[in-house]
C-alpha cells in the first residue's frame, strides 16, 4: 500500500512539474526597435495592449508600459517575460516629457507616433486587429515612429 502512495505522489508531482515548465516555456521576451525618431528631446513611451480595451489612447489599460531615452534617431524596448498571444503596441515620442499627446487646435499630432505593424490611417489611429500580432516565442519587431 505504501509503495502504491509513492508511485502515485511521484506521479502528481511529475504532472506538476511539467505543467509548471510549459507555463514558463509560454513567456518569451519582446524587443521593439524604435526608428525615425526625429531628436533626442524626452523620452519614448511605449505601452504593449492584450485587448482592444484602451488601445491606443488610454495606456493605463496597457498590460505593461516603459519610458526609455532615445539615442541618435533611435530607441531599443526590451519587455522580459511575455506570455504568448495577441498583442499590439502603441508608441508615443513624448518629445516635452508631459506624458501625454500634444495636439493642433483640430487635433493633429505634434509628438510622434507609432503602432506595432507600422499600421496608420489618415484618420484617427489604427484599430488593435490591425496592429495586432501574434507572440509566440522570442521576437523581435520595428516600429518606425510618425510625426
Amino acid at each position: 500500500m505504501q509503495k502504491h502512495g509513492i508511485i502515485c505522489a511521484l506521479g502528481i508531482f511529475l504532472a506538476l512539474t511539467l505543467s509548471f515548465k510549459d507555463s514558463f516555456a509560454q513567456n518569451a521576451p519582446l524587443e521593439i526597435d524604435l526608428t525615425g525618431l526625429r531628436n533626442e528631446k524626452g523620452h519614448v513611451l511605449v505601452s504593449l495592449f492584450r485587448a482592444d480595451v484602451g488601445f491606443p489612447d488610454d495606456p493605463t489599460k496597457a498590460i505593461q508600459k516603459q519610458r526609455v531615452a532615445i539615442n541618435k534617431d533611435k530607441a531599443v524596448v526590451k519587455f522580459d517575460s511575455i506570455p504568448n498571444g495577441v498583442y499590439a503596441v502603441a508608441v508615443l515620442h513624448d518629445e516635452d516629457d508631459d506624458m501625454k499627446m500634444d495636439k493642433n487646435f483640430v487635433g493633429i499630432p505634434k509628438e510622434g507616433y507609432g503602432f506595432s505593424n507600422n499600421a496608420i490611417r489618415l484618420t484617427g489611429p489604427p484599430s488593435f486587429k490591425e496592429a495586432s500580432f501574434d507572440h509566440k516565442n522570442t521576437q523581435k519587431i520595428e516600429i518606425k515612429v510618425k510625426y
